[in-house]
């Protein structure tokens, strides 16, 4: 009897975790500097209403997020920050420069803005330097 149950609830139990496109999504997407794909730089999605962040590493303007969560982001509103910066060169006195406007680094001055929603997301982000 317990194995007749347990094979009754198991299937309910797994459309149960998989949310059924409920209070999880992905993210992924292509980032533009100027209208130039953004050769390399770190995205990140800071949620509006507080809660962990989430990022993904940017390469030749495409990216998607990784989280520490299995389950991926969740549901809501998110403000994004992108960033690159140049390597300095080893063994000199360089400093890393930002090569992307500072304005896009930080969460409270960022324009640019994201609403997950439970699936699969598709961004577009579009950065100008003036």
């Amino acid at each position: 009897m317990t194995r007749r149950l347990a094979l009754a609830v198991l299937p309910l139990t797994a459309l149960l975790l998989a949310g059924c496109g409920g209070g999880w999504g992905s993210a992924s997407g292509s980032v533009t500097l100027d209208g130039t794909p953004l050769k390399d730089g770190i995205i990140t999605f800071h949620p509006v209403g507080g809660g962990p962040t989430a990022y993904g590493i940017v390469t030749d303007g495409a990216f998607t997020i990784a989280t520490g969560q299995q389950s991926g982001l969740s549901t809501g509103k998110y403000k994004v920050t992108v960033s690159a910066s140049s390597i300095p060169k080893e063994g000199t006195n360089e400093t890393a420069k930002l090569l992307t406007p500072a304005k896009y680094s930080k969460a409270d001055t960022t324009d640019l803005e994201a609403t997950v929603n439970g699936g699969l997301n598709s961004y577009t982000f579009e950065m100008k330097s003036k």
